[in-house]
């Protein structure tokens, strides 16, 4: 009992000193606030500094943490939002993740599989063995995957694609980025010609990346910026010719940006009615490292349409496409490209990326006069959605298996 008594005793003593230290500090802070100014008044910022910003011209005496820093700072701002001029800017940063030493992550790193429990159940990635996929995707996409990657990593390759795109590309900061195959070549013309005749010089921005020589040749014919098969380790035959293009867009939208270059992503069969280029200036949509065409549905694990996409050079963009080369192999186990995107944009280790979908048909205000981006997934072009194309469209994707709506 006596031990207990007076441990209470202690406590209570604490307690007294502690009130009474706040009510003597409150007290001195107080005289020190009344005499500096009756018309004043407390701003209390981010870091728990208290300014005193006045109410008559703006002005504010110290930011301060101590009763001892009171006297000896001075501040003078102009307006209330200056008091925080002085914080240092939020920089440019890429997400960590699961590797503090490498911010590229891996498919066993992401445990892809596991990291998909608890989302859209339509098509989702289900491995019972194995959290991290590697177990159930069959060795052939592994090693298919793989030899892209491998690509993308050696040095003489590395070297040899980045002179190209340097002396292709020495003044844009943009580039319009397509990868197709002998299939899909005539509508990569297609979107070539309707450009020029609505005197978009697409041209001189754009990356053709061939799956296939018959390809290769085309584009050339046509004076076409375009990357060799060989460039990403593509070879006859092909694993699937629109999945092998994907990954092969995949490595080169990655390594476009990682040399300081936004990227236009987009399918061949994608027509521009108007540039929709112009969203990279925004100042409203500066802090968005990427931009997605809409999916108007949940059966892709989310709503990023991968038939066009703004990715700004950004840190984070740069550490996303990377780690979505890492786990392409997946693109060939799901059988679709765009259930990987969704499902690694929902990945809590880019949690910080900052992504948005267009608006399919709603007008927006812009340097061009505002638009409607729309997605013609029809088959024969009369579903209805083709009369929302109007003055104020701005791109229109007609996808629908071997059934397309030329717009030229």
């Amino acid at each position: 009992m006596g031990i207990a008594r007076t441990a209470l005793c202690l406590l209570g003593f604490v307690l007294f000193a502690s009130i009474a230290g706040r009510f003597l500090m409150t007290e001195e802070y107080h005289e020190r606030l009344v005499s500096l100014s009756k018309s004043s008044f407390e701003v209390m910022n981010d870091a728990g500094a208290v300014v005193i910003v006045s109410e008559s011209n703006g002005t504010a005496t110290p930011s301060f943490d101590s009763m001892d820093e009171f006297d000896t700072a001075t501040v003078v701002v102009d307006t209330e939002a200056e008091l925080y001029r002085n914080e240092p800017p939020l920089k440019d940063h890429a997400p960590e993740g699961y590797s503090m030493n490498n911010r590229v992550q891996t498919l066993r790193e992401l445990k892809m599989c596991e990291a998909s429990k608890g989302g859209p159940k339509g098509r989702a990635l289900k491995c019972e063995k194995d959290p991290s996929c590697i177990e159930c995707v069959p060795k052939k996409f592994l090693e298919r995957a793989q030899s892209a990657i491998d690509a993308f990593k050696d040095e003489t390759l590395r070297k040899e694609r980045r002179k190209k795109i340097r002396e292709w590309f020495p003044d844009t900061t943009t580039i319009i980025l397509i990868a197709t195959d002998r299939h899909f070549v005539k509508y990569l013309l297609n979107f070539v010609c309707t450009s020029k005749y609505r005197n978009f010089n697409v041209a001189s921005k754009l990356l053709v990346v061939a799956t296939d020589i018959e390809t290769y040749n085309i584009a050339v014919s046509k004076n076409l910026k375009v990357a060799k098969p060989s460039f990403y380790n593509l070879t006859m035959p092909l694993q699937s010719a629109f999945l092998d293009t994907m990954v092969a867009v995949t490595a080169a939208a990655a390594e476009i940006t990682q040399m300081g270059y936004n990227v236009c992503i987009q399918d061949a069969d994608v027509t521009w009615f108007r540039n929709p280029l112009w969203l990279f200036a925004q100042p409203s949509l500066a802090s968005v490292d990427l931009m997605f065409q809409l999916a108007p549905r949940w059966d892709a694990q989310g709503v990023a349409n991968t038939g066009f996409i703004l990715a700004r050079a950004t840190e984070r963009t740069k550490t996303f496409l990377s780690s979505l080369l890492h786990i392409s192999s997946l693109y060939y186990w799901a059988r679709d490209d765009q259930v990987i995107w969704n499902s690694l944009l929902r990945h809590w280790t880019f949690s910080q990326l900052h992504w948005q979908t267009l608006p399919r048909r709603l007008k927006i205000a812009g340097a061009n006069g505002g638009g409607r981006y729309m997605d013609l997934h029809t088959g024969n072009g009369f579903d209805g959605t083709a009369r929302w194309i109007d003055n104020k469209t701005v791109i229109v994707h007609t996808v629908a298996g071997d059934s397309k709506v030329f717009t030229s």
